[in-house]
Protein backbone atom coordinates (compact mmCIF):
# COMPACT_ATOMS: atom_id res chain seq x y z
CA UNK A 1 0.00 0.00 0.00
CA UNK A 2 1.29 3.27 -0.92
CA UNK A 3 0.76 6.16 1.33
CA UNK A 4 1.90 10.14 0.62
CA UNK A 5 0.49 13.57 1.32
CA UNK A 6 1.71 17.23 2.55
CA UNK A 7 0.33 18.96 5.19
CA UNK A 8 0.95 22.77 6.38
CA UNK A 9 1.89 23.67 9.55
CA UNK A 10 1.36 27.11 10.79
CA UNK A 11 4.92 26.98 13.32
CA UNK A 12 8.69 27.66 11.84
CA UNK A 13 10.67 24.46 10.82
CA UNK A 14 12.75 24.13 13.41
CA UNK A 15 9.87 23.88 15.76
CA UNK A 16 7.84 21.30 14.46
CA UNK A 17 11.15 19.73 13.73
CA UNK A 18 11.88 19.42 17.52
CA UNK A 19 8.23 17.90 18.08
CA UNK A 20 8.56 15.20 15.13
CA UNK A 21 11.81 14.58 17.42
CA UNK A 22 10.08 14.72 21.07
CA UNK A 23 9.34 11.11 21.87
CA UNK A 24 6.63 12.48 24.10
CA UNK A 25 4.83 14.38 21.70
CA UNK A 26 4.64 11.86 19.43
CA UNK A 27 3.82 9.23 21.32
CA UNK A 28 0.82 11.22 22.77
CA UNK A 29 -0.21 12.22 18.99
CA UNK A 30 -0.33 8.53 17.61
CA UNK A 31 -3.74 7.32 17.49
CA UNK A 32 -4.33 4.40 19.84
CA UNK A 33 -0.92 4.57 21.29
CA UNK A 34 -0.71 2.76 24.30
CA UNK A 35 3.62 3.05 24.78
CA UNK A 36 6.06 4.84 22.65
CA UNK A 37 9.56 4.68 23.90
CA UNK A 38 13.00 5.35 22.87
CA UNK A 39 15.02 1.50 23.17
CA UNK A 40 18.31 3.07 21.37
CA UNK A 41 19.00 6.29 19.80
CA UNK A 42 16.57 6.84 16.75
CA UNK A 43 14.77 4.24 17.79
CA UNK A 44 11.65 3.29 19.13
CA UNK A 45 9.22 0.75 20.39
CA UNK A 46 5.16 1.12 20.52
CA UNK A 47 2.01 -0.63 21.28
CA UNK A 48 -1.18 0.71 19.18
CA UNK A 49 -4.49 -0.41 19.54
CA UNK A 50 -6.35 0.17 16.33
CA UNK A 51 -9.51 -1.28 14.51
CA UNK A 52 -10.05 -1.78 10.78
CA UNK A 53 -13.51 -2.84 10.13
CA UNK A 54 -14.02 -6.02 11.55
CA UNK A 55 -10.50 -6.71 12.94
CA UNK A 56 -8.88 -4.59 15.94
CA UNK A 57 -6.65 -5.79 18.17
CA UNK A 58 -3.02 -4.45 20.03
CA UNK A 59 -0.17 -4.23 17.77
CA UNK A 60 3.50 -4.22 18.56
CA UNK A 61 6.70 -2.85 16.54
CA UNK A 62 9.29 -0.65 16.95
CA UNK A 63 10.05 2.71 14.26
CA UNK A 64 13.67 3.39 13.18
CA UNK A 65 14.71 6.92 11.82
CA UNK A 66 17.63 6.87 9.44
CA UNK A 67 18.99 9.39 7.15
CA UNK A 68 18.47 12.02 10.08
CA UNK A 69 19.05 15.72 7.96
CA UNK A 70 18.02 17.76 10.60
CA UNK A 71 16.15 19.73 10.55
CA UNK A 72 14.72 18.85 7.02
CA UNK A 73 14.46 15.29 6.44
CA UNK A 74 14.78 11.26 7.38
CA UNK A 75 13.32 8.23 6.55
CA UNK A 76 11.40 6.01 9.11
CA UNK A 77 11.45 2.05 8.63
CA UNK A 78 8.55 0.53 10.66
CA UNK A 79 7.75 -3.12 11.55
CA UNK A 80 5.38 -4.69 13.85
CA UNK A 81 2.94 -7.26 14.68
CA UNK A 82 -0.38 -8.47 16.09
CA UNK A 83 -3.52 -9.94 16.09
CA UNK A 84 -1.95 -12.65 13.07
CA UNK A 85 -1.11 -9.42 11.07
CA UNK A 86 2.66 -8.43 10.54
CA UNK A 87 3.64 -5.35 9.25
CA UNK A 88 6.53 -3.43 7.49
CA UNK A 89 7.11 0.03 6.20
CA UNK A 90 9.24 2.60 4.79
CA UNK A 91 8.90 5.93 4.29
CA UNK A 92 10.27 9.68 3.62
CA UNK A 93 9.41 12.41 5.69
CA UNK A 94 10.42 16.16 4.16
CA UNK A 95 10.02 20.14 5.78
CA UNK A 96 10.35 23.11 3.99
CA UNK A 97 10.14 26.55 4.96
CA UNK A 98 6.89 27.87 3.99
CA UNK A 99 6.41 31.70 4.39
CA UNK A 100 6.10 31.58 7.88
CA UNK A 101 4.92 28.34 7.61
CA UNK A 102 6.16 24.50 7.20
CA UNK A 103 5.36 22.52 4.85
CA UNK A 104 5.78 18.55 5.56
CA UNK A 105 5.69 15.74 2.64
CA UNK A 106 5.99 12.56 3.00
CA UNK A 107 5.89 9.26 1.01
CA UNK A 108 5.76 5.61 2.14
CA UNK A 109 5.14 1.88 1.05
CA UNK A 110 3.27 -0.17 3.83
CA UNK A 111 3.22 -4.08 2.78
CA UNK A 112 0.15 -5.59 5.51
CA UNK A 113 -0.07 -9.48 5.61
CA UNK A 114 -2.51 -11.64 8.05
CA UNK A 115 -5.57 -11.25 9.02
CA UNK A 116 -5.89 -7.72 8.30
CA UNK A 117 -4.58 -7.89 5.25
CA UNK A 118 -7.76 -10.10 4.10
CA UNK A 119 -10.22 -8.53 5.85
CA UNK A 120 -9.58 -5.06 6.28
CA UNK A 121 -7.43 -4.28 2.54
CA UNK A 122 -10.28 -2.10 1.23
CA UNK A 123 -10.40 0.29 4.23
CA UNK A 124 -6.91 -0.17 4.98
CA UNK A 125 -5.89 3.20 2.64
CA UNK A 126 -8.73 4.83 4.35
CA UNK A 127 -8.30 4.33 8.51
CA UNK A 128 -4.51 4.89 7.54
CA UNK A 129 -5.32 8.78 6.07
CA UNK A 130 -7.36 8.94 8.62
CA UNK A 131 -4.80 8.27 11.16
CA UNK A 132 -2.45 10.48 9.45
CA UNK A 133 -4.46 13.36 9.56
CA UNK A 134 -5.67 12.84 13.45
CA UNK A 135 -2.05 12.40 14.21
CA UNK A 136 -0.85 15.52 12.06
CA UNK A 137 -3.81 17.63 13.69
CA UNK A 138 -2.18 16.94 16.71
CA UNK A 139 1.47 17.68 16.00
CA UNK A 140 0.22 21.26 15.09
CA UNK A 141 -1.82 21.65 18.24
CA UNK A 142 1.60 20.60 19.91
CA UNK A 143 4.00 22.54 18.38
CA UNK A 144 2.37 25.75 18.11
Amino acid sequence: MKISGSYRFPVERDRLWSALMDPQVIGACIPGVQSFSAVAPDTYAFEVGFRVGIVSGAYKGTLELRDVDAPNAYRMVVQGAGVRTDMKGEGNVALAPDGDATSLTFDGDVNVTGILARVGQRMMLTVAKQQIDRLFQCLSARAA
